[in-house]
């Protein structure tokens, strides 16, 4: 599970640091148990803040992956990268500085271990000398004693190694779960997940909704790679946000740090309960690969709110909106129940209105008709227009349910399952729809035989 980074008690921060490509990613993965952080052997895969969860020794904690560390390099994106890195050891209770055993020790370790004892105020510095594959060989190790610290900690993130005898020591301080926070982290508010072609303004409107900068914004399209997933708390109430990989076509996919990006940006959207589909308004067009991602929403059945940034940069006027809007319904006839909104996440416009919908959406999730007012429907419905025999025989519907959302399904008992044609059970959606309109969610019919 992913951490919350506000909006819940406190948890101690072990932060992993380094060169770009030492393991760090690895190593995040082997202390949580799982593959939570994209790996690859190409240097500066990671560059936000990544955050998971982990138990150790009965003590829970979250684990911070950081973009590699480059003390010489002056280029924007690496300026951003360090800014998260200084804000990972600010919240930071302990500090894991990898290097890596094959390439040996570089000045640019000396750099950042010199940069940690000076900003990191006294907090406990671990150096993990990783991709030491081989327990029994000690040689890699000998010229990181040069670094002066008291201790060397040995580890193969790819095998396992050390990592137990390592997480012993580092979270010794740290208190152990009692109950009641295991009972507080159950209750997490719903998942939202931010969509969208690349370039279109995702990460800044994450920013902007969080109310900090927490993913990397650069003009570059692709630059975040790693889902990022933050709690905030706005009048009471939590909001799960969730920052995602752009989603280009396949064949635009230029490598496999970027095919496993969409692969995890898909499975989020999978586990999501609402999807905010983000669109470019200063291109005002709607395009295939922005069709692909509502169709991708579609299938999973979660809520849904269609959101054109970059209102602006777009030139508009009075009947601007207008347009989008109806061009938005025809080319998503399938979101029609989606509700569309423009804004900046840039200059804040309208953003605020973006929690405004949250809510409607995710109140109209929970909303239920109940089974008196549902029979009455279906009755309605039956008796107004009849669903059209079935291979010469009458279908025949006898009752309707509605299941525990989200999202929105209805069970309808027939005879003939097969029978019940499309057209009819658009009928039926139709005139549920009527009595509660469900805004911003998808509503389905399941067919079971009677």
């Amino acid at each position: 599970m992913e951490s919350l980074e506000k909006g819940m008690p406190h948890l101690p921060t072990i932060a992993i640091v380094g060169r770009p490509n030492v393991g760090k990613s690895s190593l995040l993965n082997r202390i949580v148990g799982r593959r939570h952080a994209i790996v690859d052997p190409t240097p500066g895969v990671t560059r936000d803040r990544n955050y998971a969860e982990a138990t150790w020794n009965g003590r829970r904690f979250n684990v911070v992956d950081t973009g590699g560390l480059d003390p010489d390099d002056t280029e924007p994106i690496q300026k951003a990268i360090r800014a998260q890195v200084e804000f990972a050891l600010r919240e930071a209770d302990a500090i894991l500085l990898a290097c890596d055993s094959r390439q040996g020790l570089f000045p640019d370790d000396r750099a950042i271990l010199d940069l940690l004892r000076r900003s990191c105020g006294g907090k406990p510095i671990f150096v993990v000398v990783n991709k030491l594959d081989n327990p029994l060989d000690e040689v890699p190790l000998a010229e990181f004693y040069a670094l002066g610290v008291p201790k060397l900690y040995p580890v193969s993130a790819l095998h396992g190694h050390g990592v137990a005898d390592l997480l012993d020591v580092v979270v010794e301080p740290f208190p152990r779960e009692s109950a009641t926070t295991a009972e507080t982290v159950d209750d997490d508010p719903g998942r939202i997940a931010i969509v969208g072609k690349p370039n279109v303004g995702k990460s800044s409107l994450f920013n902007r909704l969080i109310g900090q900068d927490r993913s990397i914004v650069d003009d570059a399209p692709g630059t975040t790679r790693d889902t990022i997933v933050v709690s905030v708390e706005r009048g009471g109430k939590s909001y799960r946000f969730i920052d995602t990989a752009g989603l280009r076509r396949p064949s635009r996919q230029k490598d496999s740090v970027e095919f496993f990006s969409v692969f995890r940006t898909l499975d989020t959207i999978r586990k999501s309960d609402l999807a905010v589909l983000v669109l470019d308004a200063s291109a005002g067009e709607i395009t295939q690969q922005d069709k692909r991602i509502a169709s991708r929403i579609i299938e999973v059945g979660s809520g849904c709110l269609i959101l054109w940034n970059k209102w602006d940069l777009a030139s508009h006027d009075e009947h601007t909106w207008q347009r989008m809007q109806a061009a938005t319904r025809k080319e998503f006839p399938l979101l029609e129940f989606a509700p569309i909104l423009s804004c900046s996440a840039r200059t804040g416009l309208r953003v605020n209105r973006v929690f405004d919908l949250i809510d409607q959406i995710q109140a109209a999730g929970t909303a239920r008709i109940p089974p008196d007012r549902l029979k009455s429907i279906l009755f309605d419905a039956l008796t107004m227009q009849p669903p059209p025999p079935f291979a010469g025989r009458p279908v025949r519907i006898s009752s309707i349910q509605q299941v525990e959302g989200p999202p929105i399904i209805f069970r309808v008992s027939t005879d003939q399952p097969e029978g019940v044609h499309f057209s009819y059970q658009r009928y039926l959606l139709n005139r549920l729809r009527e009595d509660t309109p469900f805004e911003g969610w998808p509503v389905r019919l399941v067919m079971r035989k009677k």
